[in-house]
């Protein structure tokens, strides 16, 4: 069961269809092995990948020492590596369904509520999330969350950011080591975020096929960093600490087991309806 007290939704998001996504479907804690690391205080520095060698991630036999835990870096910046595997059952068409419909509001929606299909990916700490340009990401992704496990009790009351997907290959990704990735079955993207007042974030994600089935995910953050013009470059402006670090590696984690548990579900319901439907 649920360790978790959610947010309210409000009358008109209750009365939506979309919303027994939310009610029926209990938000869980961290599994006891992966709290016990959360719980044990940041990795060692030496474990973690610098800024300036993040494809370092992309590897396609073997495993780095620490692929789950996170540090403060001795230049000020935050990280965090998060390893998670997908069910064997899991299907990449669901996921790649929901990145276009949570970025749509469905026809009731009210303005100033949020989106209900965000929130059904984590309502503790989701609050509104759209493409800029109201069509795709070419533009970025506009978002408001808190990070925070629901201690503050609004989402809405979360940092607004927009995100922009990156090109790996202006980034430093040789098309030679592209294609190895490709023909082993591996995938990677990555994308720079910037807040509403001071703040950047730089995010790799890479998966690969895991060796006793379904797909292992291994993912990083660089919180101080972004990108621009084929550089990846540090904002020292940027707040982190180990509490932040810790909740949003946790929120992470929360979020990941959630749409493994929901999301099949709701594909099934909504991948044949209108993309405005309730």
């Amino acid at each position: 069961m649920s360790d978790y007290r959610l947010p309210e939704l409000s009358p008109a998001e209750k009365r939506m269809p979309a919303a027994r996504f939310i009610t029926g479907y209990p938000l869980c804690p961290p599994s006891p092995l992966l709290q016990q690391i959360l719980d044990a205080g940041p990795m060692e520095v030496k474990d973690a990948i610098p800024a300036e060698n993040w494809l370092d991630l992309l590897q396609i036999h073997g495993y780095r020492d620490i692929v789950y835990g996170y540090t403060m870096m001795p230049d000020g910046s935050g990280f965090y590596i998060e390893y998670s595997v997908s069910p064997v059952t899991w299907q990449g068409k669901w996921r790649r369904w929901y990145g276009t419909w949570y970025n749509r509001y469905s026809k009731s929606m009210v303005p100033g509520e949020g989106n209900l299909r965000y929130k059904i990916w984590n309502p503790l700490d989701h609050w509104d999330h759209k493409f800029v340009n109201g069509e795709n990401d070419r533009d970025g992704v506009w978002s408001v969350e808190t990070l925070d496990l629901g201690a503050g009790g609004d989402p809405s009351k979360g940092i607004p950011a927009v995100s922009h997907s990156i090109d790996l290959i202006e980034y430093g990704l040789s098309e030679e080591r592209y294609q190895e990735l490709l023909a082993a079955d591996c995938r990677a993207e990555a994308c720079w975020e910037e807040f509403e007042g001071p703040g950047h974030h730089l995010v790799l994600r890479f998966s690969r096929p895991c060796p006793l089935g379904g797909r292992e995910s291994i993912n990083c953050e660089w919180i101080g960093y972004y990108a621009k013009d084929g550089r990846i470059l540090r904002d020292e402006e940027t707040p982190v600490d180990e509490t932040y670090l810790k909740n949003v590696l946790t929120h992470n984690t929360i979020e990941r087991a959630h749409l493994y548990q929901v999301l099949p579900d709701l594909y099934e319901a909504y991948k044949d309806l209108p993309m405005d439907a309730d």
